[in-house]
């Protein structure tokens, strides 16, 4: 995703780039890319009179003591930032034969004759 400017303060809500980090110092000005991980997604209804807002939530490496616990929630179906235009993901191929790190093999029935 496109990292903007004020990302870095981010503390808590549904984020939204605005260009207040126009006064901030200027390690809070910085700007690039940066890989994060989208975990989930929801609405948030906190005024009635406005639409819902749909986000995601995403899990950052920034650490604990940055936004949501480590945590932030993103415009979900703007491509806010361009998270939604630089998606990459994995579908895991799990064999049920494999469990616990053994190999379990499969019983043959032995007819009895």
């Amino acid at each position: 995703m496109e990292v903007k400017p004020d990302l870095f303060s981010y503390r808590s809500g549904v984020y939204r780039h605005t260009e207040l980090a126009q006064g901030e110092p200027p390690e809070y000005r910085r700007r690039g890319w940066h890989s994060v991980r989208i975990i989930g997604w929801g609405v948030e209804m906190s005024d009635p009179y406005q639409a819902p807002i749909k986000y995601w939530t995403v899990a950052n490496s920034w650490g604990t003591q940055w936004g949501e616990e480590g945590y932030f929630r993103i415009v979900r179906g703007e491509n806010e930032c361009q998270i939604e235009s630089f998606v990459l993901g994995v579908w895991g191929k799990v064999n049920p034969m494999v469990i616990n790190n053994r190999v379990q093999r499969r019983r043959r029935r032995r007819s009895l004759k």
